[in-house]
């Protein structure tokens, strides 16, 4: 992995007006009610100002810090304080930038700085356009630090930089994922310079299978799609891989199907690879592939309920995450979790004769089946 951080001590002499944003909130940088005091810093010319960000604050545009200003994204609490800036952040004079320990800074445009960085060793910073550093700049490394586009680091004179080059988009991915994901996912960033242009994508289900369909406008060098799955948005699993046309100004259409997906709610993505191993990530999918109907509770109706039988589709081989009996009132009975449906639910307490629920929960799946007792 590649690593960053920085320890540099700053010794100022000038007074300086400080501010602060609220505690674990997510607000705007230009929001008043994003700040203790009420009133939001500004977003150039910045000078002679402490600021610490707390929560998650966001910058839509550029911040330009001018002269004697400290910036610190904070991590006071177990979540990951976070800025994230959409334009290009600027340091000039005697500004600081420090990331305490876990605390994340997402620049998607460029950074560039004519003094101090500060990151922790569990710190992230990632650049999705170029960092770029002038004169007397000073940098160390011990955190997490992404260049996504292109490294001018220590090139001002005077500027000094030790430590492990920071790294890329593809080192970005393989150490990660989960940030990778956001960046995608939520912040909306793409590799403009892959020459392929997606015209669609869609998910459908048919017999417990999962169909997925899309359509390229245009291909250039292109080498092939992987097809990744998640359950929950964070851990993605390869389920196969389709090769590209390659070269075309047309549409070209492609499929693949799932035909071991999980029952539950999923998450489906393309990942598309050019021939020079570049990269970028369609946006994500989902669908819900439910029992349908097919799940059954055997004997039903029943003289007792110590030996009742969950019966699923063939396809499903997995545990059921959780099982519940309830009587009509709601209360609960006896309930059973990572529950193996080869076994029979065997019901410790003897039931009086009338009607009951079992509830069935897996992966966003509920389903109520009623069960009668004589």
């Amino acid at each position: 992995m590649k690593k960053v951080g920085i320890l540099i001590l700053l010794l100022t002499s000038f007074q300086a007006f400080s501010q602060s944003s609220f505690d674990e909130q997510t607000g705007a940088w230009t929001a008043n009610s994003t700040w203790n005091g009420s009133n939001a810093p500004g977003t150039t010319g910045l000078k002679n100002i402490n600021i610490t960000i707390n929560g998650t604050v966001t910058r839509t545009g550029s911040l330009d810090f001018d002269q004697n200003a400290n910036i610190t994204i904070n991590n006071n609490t177990d979540d990951s304080d976070t800025l994230i800036v959409t334009g290009d952040l600027i340091f000039k004079n005697n500004t600081v930038l420090t990331i305490r320990g876990s605390s994340i800074l997402i620049i998607l445009g460029n950074l560039e700085s004519n003094n101090n960085i500060n990151v922790s060793s569990s710190g992230k910073l990632v650049v999705v356009g170029s960092a770029s550093t002038g004169n007397n700049t000073n940098i160390s490394n011990s955190g997490d630090f992404y260049i996504l586009g292109t490294n001018n680091l220590g090139t001002g004179g005077g500027s000094n930089y030790a430590g492990t080059t920071p790294g890329d988009a593809q080192d970005l991915v393989d150490n990660d994922q989960a940030l990778a994901d956001y960046l995608v996912n939520d912040l909306g960033v793409v590799n403009s310079t892959l020459p392929i242009e997606l015209k669609s994508f869609s998910a459908s289900i048919f017999n417990n299978n999962i169909n997925l369909d899309w359509i390229t406008a245009k291909e250039e060098n292109f080498s092939h799609f992987e097809l990744e799955r998640s359950l929950d948005q964070k851990n993605w699993e390869q389920i196969g891989i389709v090769q590209g046309l390659g070269e075309s100004n047309s549409d070209v259409y492609y499929d693949f199907t799932d035909e071991n997906a999980p029952f539950g709610k999923l998450y489906y993505r393309l990942k598309s690879v050019d021939i020079d191993a570049t990269f970028e990530y369609s946006p994500v999918l989902s669908i819900e592939k439910g029992f349908e109907g097919n799940l059954r509770i055997m004997p039903n109706p029943a003289q007792n309920a110590s030996n009742l039988k969950i019966y699923v589709p063939a396809k499903f081989k997995e545990n059921i995450d959780y099982v519940g009996l309830f009587d009509l009132s709601g209360v609960k009975i006896q309930e059973f979790r990572n529950f193996d449906t080869q076994s029979s639910l065997q019901i410790e307490k003897e039931l009086k004769a009338g009607m009951y629920i079992l509830k069935v929960n897996h992966n966003s799946l509920q389903e109520n089946i009623r069960i009668i007792i004589q």
